[in-house]
């Protein structure tokens, strides 16, 4: 509980930060200091998207726990009294991938950013979308074009830094 009240705050702080550059973008003349501005305004969108999205894994996770983990402990008089718990069924989490396209390598290749496209990227078998991402704009990331597997790569150049897969929208799995 204690994280996500610091998440909160941390929220909270990038927002208020935001609402400023906006505000100081808004009566700025000098490009240069916009385009600082704007830079650190992405840098800050980045971290609020990052941020909500472990929110919502924790949001997620807390709903789905099972009965005798809801179980709060009985303050009672009677020692020797013990609280049964109710014969409900767990509840099932949802399956993300219920609502996810699976793509082929052939049809992955068509998300390659170019010509008003989506681009996608994979890597240990699920779909991310990289449209928006900074790092990959022009649907390139260091010589390394969208629409492709890049499972290797991203061990090779990412490894333990699964954090940054956790910024990107997933769209499906790579069958």
């Amino acid at each position: 509980m204690q994280n996500i009240e610091l998440l909160r705050l941390q929220m909270n702080h990038l927002v208020t930060q935001a609402r400023h550059d906006i505000y100081t973008l808004s009566t700025q003349d000098d490009s240069s200091v916009k385009q600082q501005i704007l830079q650190r305004l992405w840098d800050t969108q980045s971290s609020i998207h990052f941020i909500s999205e472990l929110l919502a894994n924790q949001a997620i996770s807390n709903l789905y726990v099972t009965p005798l983990q809801q179980l709060a402990p009985v303050n009672s008089r009677n020692t020797n009294q013990q609280q049964i718990p109710p014969i409900t069924p767990s509840p099932t989490l949802p399956s993300q991938q219920a609502n996810q396209r699976t793509f082929t390598i052939e049809e992955l290749a068509n998300y390659d950013g170019k010509n008003g496209r989506a681009a996608y990227i994979a890597v240990d078998g699920i779909v991310y979308d990289v449209t928006n991402n900074r790092a990959w704009a022009a649907a390139s990331h260091f010589g390394l074009t969208a629409g492709k597997d890049y499972t290797g790569e991203f061990a090779s150049c990412h490894a333990g830094q699964q954090s940054i897969l956790a910024t990107l929208p997933v769209v499906g799995r790579l069958n």
